[in-house]
């Protein structure tokens, strides 16, 4: 089985390692070409690659960045994907496409290439195995830092990844701090809530109540400061780009910040550098070349299924695919920082 996984800039820093001679122009003028470039002409094959002697993957990116792609006209943007789609379907034989990074929330988790009648492929949006990797994660952390009864914050509590985190734990009876940017949001969410401790809230700044947050939204730029943290908490960013400021370490030495949704990638080298950890590898490109693996022919498109995340967990552990150790900024975290908070 042959599987595409999609991608795109996650900054216009990232323009210098598409552009010849990138380190040297301005990034600005770089930004400028790509936005002349006829449409069709904005996503390119990045790599060929191997999947463990069984199936055969392609990298194919789309030459904008987060911003652009939240932010320029949604039908143009559906429109660049789908031809990248079609290429992948067409011209590289594809039989499954992984929709990386915000490719999935541009076309609604992957509903709407559903409804284009020109794509034959299946689609996986990834946010399975993200969503198990995100849980495991969590419960990893708060193991190690012996909370006691933690109160959690989910932001991007209604979004795909997030309803299935909120799920989880929910079911779990876990006291939690919902999150999103508008109330209304929340409509969806709120009949599969069960009991009543939880909140919900669109007022980002109170996280600073929780002693664990989960963070899985789709904006382009990061949204938690060191001020929304309260002291010793610990932070799962599953968010690509980063939800967390960068410098969070520096002002906030006391705040662990994980890089969520990561996962070791000892058997596969996809030819390309992603930019993380030497074989690591993200949860959602692993989803995909796991289906793959399978031979699975389905969509895993919309609101991720709780039983089929117990079959990705399951698939991880058949093909020897576990979570990452935890860093923050692809830097190691070490032990002490949780053996700190432990002993306050």
């Amino acid at each position: 089985m042959k599987v595409a996984i999609l991608g795109h800039l996650l900054t216009k820093k990232e323009y210098r390692s598409i552009f010849p001679f990138g380190k040297y122009l301005p990034l600005g003028l770089m930004e400028w070409i790509i936005s002349i470039l006829p449409d069709k002409k904005k996503f390119m094959l990045i790599s060929h690659f191997n999947i463990l002697d069984k199936a055969e993957g392609y990298v194919v990116g789309i030459a904008l960045t987060s911003e652009q792609i939240m932010k320029w006209d949604k039908e143009r943007v559906r429109k660049i994907i789908l031809d990248s789609i079609l290429y992948a379907q067409n011209k590289l034989g594809c039989d499954l496409v992984m929709l990386g990074a915000l490719t999935a929330p541009a076309t609604s988790a992957g509903l709407w290439l559903r409804e284009q009648p020109e794509v034959k492929l299946n689609i996986t949006t990834g946010n399975t195995y993200t969503a198990a990797i995100a849980i495991e994660g969590a419960e990893k952390a708060i193991t190690l830092a012996q909370l006691k009864s933690p109160k959690m914050a989910i932001v991007g509590a209604a979004g795909v990844i997030g309803e299935a985190i909120v799920k989880y734990f929910n079911a779990n009876d876990f006291d939690l701090i919902l999150v999103e940017r508008e109330m209304d949001r929340f409509e969806r969410l709120k009949p599969q809530l069960k009991g009543g401790n939880y909140v919900l809230t669109d007022k980002i700044s109170d996280i600073v109540k929780a002693d664990i947050i989960i963070t899985a939204t789709s904006h382009p730029e990061a949204l938690i400061i060191p001020e929304y943290l309260k002291h010793n908490a610990i932070v799962v960013d599953v968010a690509e780009p980063s939800d967390v400021v960068a410098d969070i370490e520096e002002k906030r030495p006391d705040v662990i910040s994980i890089d969520g949704g990561r996962v070791k990638w000892e058997k596969v080298n996809i030819k390309f550098n992603l930019g993380l950890v030497k074989n690591v590898g993200f949860a959602c490109m692993t989803e995909g070349m796991m289906q793959a693996l399978e031979n699975d022919h389905h969509d895993y498109i919309g609101s991720v299924d709780m039983e089929h995340l117990k079959e990705t967990v399951a698939w991880g552990k058949k093909w020897d695919f576990p979570i990452a150790d935890f860093t923050c900024f692809n830097k190691d975290i070490p032990f002490k920082k949780f053996n700190d908070i432990r002993h306050e």
